[in-house]
């Protein structure tokens, strides 16, 4: 009696393909990762300039066109959160969306830390959340774009600061309104560290997805 040969397993898929199979998923699943972090982000902090207003005095910088100001940012995003959701819901995920979303991220914190008076606000630190969230769509191109985003927008608040907010020839002639060189050094140093940092995420992520090359040494069999 014969026996039917087993059939041969599959070949094993590429490293490669493996990756791009695993990055069409996880792109999606990142940008919803993302848009819910976003949106998380626009009720806290927007809830805490909220709190502020209301416990201020009423002729406090924080009431009149500062708030309202922080109302249309906070409308703004909270517009883009539902476009995304929208396309997302439907698995429209075009190859531009996660650049679009990103840059419009980047437009709105630049744009709030304008109101609130330049690159001596705190806000200037959500820029790093920015570049924090763009390698949980596994693309090295995006996190690229956005640390260099993230650099143009800080030293966009900086010409800000130095030519419409104090004036360019009372800048430069006021010492103690200057922001030292070394500060603003360290600023775009450390966007540009954090983009490196989220760069090696995604390939830490690429060499699982494609088989773990990187081999630990074990103890030797006694």
């Amino acid at each position: 009696m014969t026996t039917a040969a087993a059939d041969p397993p599959p070949p094993a898929a590429a490293p490669g393909d493996s990756w791009d199979h695993v990055r069409r998923l996880e792109e999606w699943a990142g940008e919803v990762r993302v848009n819910l972090i976003r949106l998380t982000g626009v009720v806290l902090f927007y809830g805490r300039h909220l709190v502020e207003y209301l416990l201020a005095a009423p002729d406090a910088p924080v009431r009149g066109p500062y708030h309202l100001r922080v109302t249309w940012v906070a409308a703004a995003w909270a517009a883009e959160v539902l476009l995304v959701r929208y396309a997302l819901a439907r698995r429209v995920v075009p190859w531009w969306l996660k650049y679009a979303t990103t840059a419009w991220d980047l437009f709105l914190v630049t744009a709030l830390c304008m109101f609130a008076g330049g690159p001596r606000s705190p806000l200037v630190l959500l820029l790093f959340l920015v570049i924090a969230m763009s390698p949980l769509r596994l693309s090295l191109r995006l996190v690229y774009a956005t640390t260099a985003g993230a650099i143009l927008s800080y030293l966009s608040l900086l010409a800000f600061y130095a030519w419409a907010k104090v004036g360019y020839e009372k800048y430069y002639s006021t010492p103690e309104l200057r922001i030292p060189r070394s500060e603003e050094a360290t600023w775009a140093l450390a966007l540009l560290v954090a983009g490196l940092l989220a760069g090696q995420a995604v390939r830490q992520s690429r060499r699982i997805a494609g088989g773990y090359p990187v081999s630990v040494a074990g103890k030797e069999a006694a």
